[in-house]
């Protein structure tokens, strides 16, 4: 038995009786009886998710192994995420617990904190790119404890989140001009919404975060992220979300759709599972016959390419018809003339350098570390823990 369920409680969390773990169906891992994983859903229309501490060991800040990502350090506060949104990608993850699981990585703010205030150099700073900051209140709190620090240190970083935004998070980022909040929202139904991403707050709380974000001037991105054939992209669909978006004057876009991690046998399984457990199992064959004719990007297989390119378009279109205010990238899907702009997020920001007891932008460094002949490395950081 690996180390992530040694960490699962013996107990089923919803009915309290003995677990024989692991349990599973197939290659999916739950971490409490099948049907009462299931039952719990139809009842409350919530996942059941437990929170388990994880003594965290390592380096808190890391650069991500995709090629996009190496201009910023990756930080997540937890292992999985408590949205559990169907096409989860942190449940794809070597480092995932099961299903109805996440762990809670208990001290790394500290390990944060002790790293940057050891480092020459930090790059801007992702939170975070499998799991969601604010997915919990208690996890929105070590959020904004994070941003603080980071404000008074001077260090970039931006939040991609479904959760709800707490004020205390505006205020404390007010006026510093080295972040950005990205906010996922793939659908405007409720229903869709709700089977998609079970356990995430609705559409109409996201695009709330939206709104505070610009009355306190925070540059913002809307993720169209990612739209799941038949279900969110229909051509109604994307012109209502487009269309709302740019009515909110968002900064930048970001379109793609649904991949399946090559490397995990239980990310496409879990969600066929999900659809036949919620009576759109034709959405299997459907969905096997798009993947069957992609290909695969950055370690995820991706659905036919002129599926995607149609659907992508039609944003970039509604975009351009309304005058190009907004910046439009994607995310993983090989189509660069369909962006508005030159980079995928809308935005980038430098790495900084300690100067005395605060850090600065590097000079004549935009953060485009693709092109970087001399990159920021791990060694400029001294560790001490």
């Amino acid at each position: 038995m690996n180390w992530a369920w040694q960490l699962v409680p013996d107990k089923c969390y919803v009915c309290g009786e003995l677990l024989k773990k692991p349990v599973k169906v197939g290659n999916i891992s739950f971490g409490e009886h099948v049907e009462c994983f299931l039952g719990y859903w139809k009842d409350m229309r919530r996942v059941p998710v437990l929170r388990v501490e994880r003594h965290f060991r390592g380096i808190p800040l890391r650069v991500a192994g995709m090629k996009c990502l190496r201009s910023r350090y990756s930080l997540n506060l937890t292992d999985g995420c408590p949205h559990e949104c169907i096409y989860c990608y942190a449940r794809a993850m070597p480092s995932s617990p099961p299903h109805g699981v996440f762990f809670l990585r208990s001290n790394i703010v500290e390990y944060v904190k002790r790293f940057v205030r050891n480092a020459r150099i930090v790059k801007p700073i992702y939170m975070s790119p499998v799991s969601d900051p604010l997915a919990t209140g208690e996890l929105a709190k070590l959020t904004v404890e994070l941003a603080e620090f980071f404000v008074n240190e001077g260090v970039p970083f931006y939040l991609v989140t479904k959760g709800r935004v707490p004020l205390s998070l505006f205020r404390v980022i007010e006026g510093f001009p080295f972040f950005v909040l990205q906010v996922s929202l793939n659908t405007l139904d409720k229903e869709v919404s709700r089977l998609l991403e079970p356990n995430a707050p609705p559409p109409d709380l996201r695009i709330r975060n939206i709104v505070r974000a610009k009355d306190y001037g925070v540059f913002t991105v809307l993720r169209e992220d990612p739209h799941m054939p038949f279900l969110t992209d229909s051509p109604e669909q994307i012109k209502e979300l487009t269309s709302l978006a740019l009515d909110l004057e968002v900064d930048h876009i970001v379109g793609s759709f649904v991949g399946i991690r090559t490397s995990s046998l239980s990310h496409e399984e879990y969600m066929y599972f999900w659809f036949r457990e919620n009576g759109v199992e034709w959405l299997i064959e459907e969905y096997k016959k798009l993947f069957a004719r992609g290909s695969i990007i950055s370690g995820y297989r991706v659905i036919d390419r002129s599926y995607r390119f149609k659907k992508l378009k039609q944003i970039r279109d509604i975009i351009l018809e309304a005058g190009a205010k907004t910046t439009y990238g994607l995310c993983m899907e090989d189509m660069r003339s369909l962006w508005i702009g030159y980079t995928c997020e809308g935005f980038r920001f430098p790495p900084v350098k300690r100067k005395n007891d605060r850090f600065i932008p590097v000079e004549n460094c935009d953060g485009e570390c693709e092109v970087c002949m001399t990159p920021c490395i791990p060694r400029q950081v001294k560790l001490e823990w």
